[in-house]
């Protein structure tokens, strides 16, 4: 599954709480950059016959085309990491702004900090110091030109923006986990069209980037059997922050 594909799953199980919560008086707004990501939840609503309750805004999360005091609730997963600092502070601030006052602040970032940068020799959770310098290569190419957008905040920014932008009281529950199994893992076919998210190239894009051939082969040969066997390490942590608009 690509990044793109858990996103879609994700937005049809937010979709279908979102719906539940609010009831059958209550109307649910998807807010997104991505058109297609729009449509595809325009479709799914259609498909649930709730099209009637929803509306379908293309905005970024720190420039929101909707009215002040407008809504009651803001949910959000993996959206801040995607925005710049300024930014992520910003999303914050509009939040704020268009909830009703007792409005209610519930959203989940990934603190890629926590995991990332790898050690030197390791790659999406494996252990590849036997080939460090081809390694150093592929992962040079998994880089996105914005990727630095996804580490350069933690909890505690998060918790501190969210203070700044006047929500009170705050909650916010950290969870961090080390356990074996890398979440690129399964047939090699398939972890060829992986990506870390939707700035990402996939594994397949970046190796064909980053190696000669010959280097590709070597490559394939001592991470194929590790990825096939899931025998990496997982190491990732989540920030759950919660407020309310006094």
């Amino acid at each position: 599954m690509g990044a793109q594909d858990a996103g879609r799953q994700r937005s049809r199980r937010a979709a279908v709480a979102a719906l539940e919560r609010v009831g059958p008086d209550g109307r649910v707004v998807f807010a997104d950059v991505s058109q297609d990501l729009l449509d595809h939840c325009r479709s799914l609503a259609d498909e649930l016959g709730v099209l009637a309750r929803c509306d379908f805004v293309r905005a970024s999360a720190d420039e929101l085309s909707l009215a002040d005091a407008s809504v009651d609730v803001v949910t959000t997963r993996s959206v801040l990491i995607y925005l710049d600092r300024a930014g992520k502070e910003r999303a914050l601030r509009e939040f704020h702004r268009v909830l009703r006052p007792g409005g209610r602040l519930s959203i989940a970032e990934p603190i890629n900090s926590f995991a990332y940068p790898e050690p030197a020799g390791w790659l999406v959770g494996y252990d590849l110091r036997e080939i460090a310098e081809l390694a150093q290569k592929v992962r040079d190419a998994l880089s996105p030109p914005g990727e630095r957008t996804l580490i350069d905040f933690d909890e505690r920014d998060l918790l501190a923006w969210a203070e700044t932008a006047g929500f009170d009281p705050l909650l916010l529950d950290y969870e961090a986990k080390l356990e074996p199994g890398s979440w690129m893992h399964g047939s090699w076919e398939r972890v060829l069209n992986l990506a870390g998210n939707p700035l990402a190239p996939t594994l397949g894009e970046a190796i064909e980037r980053a190696l000669a051939p010959e280097e590709a082969d070597r490559f394939e040969a001592h991470l194929r059997p590790l990825v096939e066997a899931n025998a990496g390490r997982g190491r990732m942590a989540f920030a759950f922050l919660r407020g309310i608009k006094p």
